[in-house]
C-alpha cells in the first residue's frame, strides 16, 4: 500500500503544479495590437504634416494680403464701402477652402469689427479678428487660423483705428476617424477645451485607459484613444485548484513513504533509474526544448514572417567601382562626394534591353544609424520629388538596398555652374550678358516651381531650398539649366525640423535672417539668387557672410560694389534690381521669384537680349574646352570678394 500512496501522490503533486504552473504564468491578452499603435502613430503623423502645411499657407497668406496697398486703403473705411469693393478694387478669392475676413480691432477690450468675410456667411472661428496663431476644433473641422494687423493708409484714420486680414483654413478630421474606426480604435480629439469623439466609446467599460499622443506641431492638441480592456490573466480558480491538489499529493506522498520504511521493504533505486511506477516528467520526451538544429524551434520563439527581405549584402564603398551592382544599378563611374553621401553615374536595365543612365546618391552607411540623418537625407527626396519642372533634377526613386538608403535622380551630362564661372574667372573672360540673365531667369523658373509646389491633397508644400549657389545650379550639354540639392530644403510636411536658431546652408550665400537662424520665406531663396546673379554678371565670387561683414555693420548692405564697377558692359538698371534683391530687410527685396525674374526680363526685353538653350550650351561648351583645371576652395582662383579685405 505504501508504493501505492507514493504514485498516487507524485501523480496528484505533478498535477496539480502543471494547474498551478499554468495559471501563474498565464498573461493576460488585450491592450493596442501593432495595427492600431500604427494606426494612432500614422493619424497623428498626418494630421501633424496637415497642420504644418496649413499653418504655413496661412501664414504668408494673410502676411500677403496685409501688404495689399488697397486693402490699407480700405481698412480704415465702413463694411458698405469694404463690401463695394469686393471683387473690383479687392479683386482677391480664397485659395481653396480658406476664410478670409477684413475687420477693424477694437480698443479699450472692444470686440473686433468684422467688416466682410470671404466667401459670405462662411464658417468663422472664435479666434476671426484675433492677431496671433490659433487652431480651434468645430464639429469634424480643425481650423488653422493667422490674424495679421494693418495700419490704414490714410494717416488720418491710422491714428484711431487698425485693421486686421484673418486667414483660415478647415482640415477636415473625417478621413483620420475613419482610418483609426477601422483599426477598431475609438477615442476622441482634444484641443481648447472641446472634443470631437471618434469610433464607438460605448464599446468599452467605464474607467477605461487611454492613450494620448500630441500633435507634436500643435501641442495643445492630442489624439487620444481608448485602449481595449486587458482580458485573462491569471485564473484564481485554476490556481486555486493546483495548489489543493499539489497540498493532496504531497500527503499522500509522505504517508506512502512511511508506511514504506515501517515495512522495511522498500528498496534503493539505483542511480539514475527512475522510481517503478513513477511518472515521468513531460519535459522528457517533449520536442520543446530541442535546438533548432534538430529540426524544432523553441517555445515562444518569433516567427520570421514579415521581416523586412534584405536586396543584397552590405554596401562597402572601397568596392564600388566600374561595374559593380548596387541594388539593380550598375555603376558606371563615380561623380562625386559630400558630407552625407556619394553620387555615382549608374546604369538602369529593364525588359527587352532597356537601358537608361542615372545618378544615385547614396547616403554614407555611418549616417544611416543616425535616424535624424536619415529623416534629414529622405526628406530631400520626399520634397524634390513633388517638384516637376523642367528647370528643377528629377527624382525618379527612392529605394532602400540593404541597411543603405539611394536617392535615384535624374543623369543631367553637363557640369555644375561654379565649375563654369571658376573657368571664366581664370581665363578673365565675362559671361556673355544675354547668358547670363538667361540662365538666371531659368534658375528662378525652378525656384518658383519648388515654392509652389503642392501635395496630393492639393496644399501647398511651403518649399525653401535654403542652399541656392551656383554649384547647386546644373547647366545640360544642350543648355538647359536644372537646380538641384534640395537636401536642406524647408518645408511644412517635412519630418526633420531645423531648430529656431539653426543654421543650415552656404554662409557667403545666406540670407542675414537666414544667418542668425531666424525663420525663412521665398525671400531668403530671392537674396541667394540674387548673389548668383552678381557672381555671373560681374564674373566675381562674393562672401555675404554676415559674421565676416560684422565689423562692416548692416548701413549700405549688401557690402559690394556696383556690378558695373566690375563690368562696364552691363546695362545700368541691373545695380538695383540685383543689389535690392539682396537687401538686408526682407521686405525690402522682391516678393518671390517670380517677380526677380520679372525684373530680369524687363531688362532682357528693353535691352534686345535673349539666350536660347543652344546659346547658352554653347557657352558652357567652350568653358568646358578650356577648363583644365578646377581650384579648390583655398585656391586663390575661386577667392571670392570680401569688402574690407586684400
Amino acid at each position: 500500500m505504501g508504493k501505492g500512496l507514493v504514485a498516487a501522490g507524485a501523480i496528484l503533486v505533478l498535477a496539480g503544479g502543471g494547474a498551478l504552473g499554468y495559471g501563474i504564468t498565464r498573461k493576460a491578452v488585450g491592450g493596442m495590437s501593432q495595427m492600431q499603435t500604427t494606426a494612432m502613430a500614422t493619424a497623428v503623423a498626418n494630421l501633424d504634416g496637415d497642420i504644418k502645411a496649413a499653418r504655413a499657407s496661412v501664414d504668408q497668406r494673410a502676411k500677403t494680403l496685409g501688404q495689399v496697398n488697397v486693402v490699407a486703403a480700405t481698412i480704415g473705411t465702413d463694411r458698405g464701402t469694404v463690401v463695394d469693393q469686393i471683387g473690383r478694387e479687392l479683386a482677391f478669392k480664397p485659395e481653396g477652402d480658406e476664410v478670409i475676413e477684413l475687420g477693424q480691432l477694437g480698443g479699450e477690450g472692444k470686440p473686433p469689427v468684422t467688416l466682410v468675410t470671404i466667401p459670405d456667411k462662411a464658417l468663422r472661428t472664435s479666434y476671426m479678428g484675433k492677431p496671433g496663431a490659433f487652431a480651434e476644433l468645430v464639429d469634424d473641422k480643425l481650423y488653422i487660423t493667422t490674424t495679421t494687423t494693418v495700419t490704414p493708409s490714410d494717416p488720418t484714420l491710422a491714428k484711431t483705428v487698425m485693421g486686421y486680414v484673418s486667414v483660415s483654413k478647415p482640415l477636415d478630421l473625417k478621413p483620420s476617424f475613419e482610418r483609426l474606426t477601422a483599426a477598431n480604435l475609438s477615442g476622441k480629439v482634444v484641443l481648447g477645451g472641446k472634443e470631437r469623439a471618434f469610433g464607438t466609446p460605448g464599446a468599452f467599460p467605464p474607467n477605461t485607459k487611454q492613450v494620448g499622443e500630441p500633435v507634436p506641431s500643435l501641442p495643445e492638441a492630442q489624439l487620444v484613444a481608448m485602449e481595449p480592456p486587458m482580458q485573462g490573466g491569471m485564473p484564481l480558480p485554476v490556481i486555486g485548484a493546483g495548489a489543493a491538489v499539489a497540498g493532496l499529493g504531497l500527503i499522500f506522498f509522505l504517508i506512502g513513504l512511511m508506511s514504506g520504511k515501517d515495512k522495511g521493504a522498500a528498496s534503493v533505486p539505483a542511480p539514475g533509474s527512475t522510481m517503478p511506477g513513477a511518472a515521468i516528467p513531460p519535459s522528457a520526451t517533449s520536442s520543446i526544448g530541442r535546438t533548432q538544429g534538430s529540426g524544432y524551434l523553441a517555445q515562444g520563439t518569433p516567427s520570421l514572417t514579415g521581416a523586412p527581405s534584405m536586396t543584397g549584402p552590405p554596401i562597402n564603398p572601397a568596392n564600388i567601382g566600374p561595374g559593380a551592382l548596387i541594388g539593380r544599378w550598375q555603376v558606371v563611374r563615380r561623380l562625386g562626394s559630400g558630407g552625407m553621401a556619394d553620387v555615382y553615374l549608374c546604369q538602369s536595365k529593364g525588359e527587352a534591353g532597356f537601358e537608361k543612365l542615372v545618378a544615385l546618391k547614396l547616403m554614407h552607411s555611418h549616417l544611416a544609424r543616425n535616424q535624424k540623418a536619415v529623416d534629414h537625407f529622405l526628406d530631400e527626396a520626399r520634397l524634390a520629388a513633388r517638384i516637376q519642372h523642367p528647370n528643377v533634377v528629377q527624382i525618379l526613386d527612392l529605394p532602400r538596398i540593404g541597411d543603405d538608403y539611394g536617392i535615384v535622380m535624374e543623369y543631367v551630362e553637363g557640369v555644375d555652374l561654379e565649375r563654369l564661372l571658376i573657368s571664366a574667372r581664370q581665363g578673365k573672360r565675362p559671361v556673355p550678358t544675354n547668358v547670363a540673365l538667361g540662365i538666371l531667369c531659368r534658375m528662378c523658373d525652378g525656384l518658383n516651381a519648388a515654392h509652389t509646389a503642392i501635395g496630393p491633397d492639393g496644399t501647398a508644400l511651403g518649399i525653401i531650398h535654403r542652399d541656392v549657389k551656383a554649384a547647386n545650379v546644373l547647366i545640360s550639354k544642350q543648355g538647359g539649366v536644372k537646380v538641384v540639392d534640395f537636401g536642406i530644403a524647408k518645408a511644412a510636411t517635412q519630418s526633420h525640423m531645423t531648430a529656431f536658431g539653426e543654421t543650415k546652408g552656404t554662409p557667403s550665400m545666406m540670407a542675414p535672417e537666414q544667418r542668425v537662424g531666424e525663420q525663412v520665406d521665398v525671400r531668403a531663396d530671392v537674396y541667394a539668387s540674387a548673389a548668383v546673379a552678381y557672381e555671373i554678371l560681374t564674373g566675381h565670387a562674393v562672401n555675404l557672410d554676415l559674421a565676416a561683414l560684422a565689423h562692416l555693420g548692416v548701413e549700405k548692405w549688401p557690402h559690394l560694389p556696383p556690378l558695373t564697377d566690375l563690368n562696364a558692359a552691363l546695362p545700368p538698371e541691373l545695380n538695383k534690381i540685383v543689389l535690392g534683391a539682396m537687401a538686408f530687410e526682407r521686405e525690402k527685396r522682391p516678393s518671390d521669384c517670380v517677380a526677380f525674374e520679372s525684373m530680369l526680363e524687363e531688362v532682357m526685353k528693353a535691352r534686345n537680349l535673349s539666350a536660347s538653350d543652344k546659346d547658352i550650351a554653347r557657352w558652357a561648351d567652350g568653358e568646358l574646352k578650356l577648363l583644365d583645371f578646377i581650384p579648390t576652395s583655398s585656391d586663390t582662383a575661386s577667392k571670392p570678394f570680401i569688402p574690407g579685405q586684400s
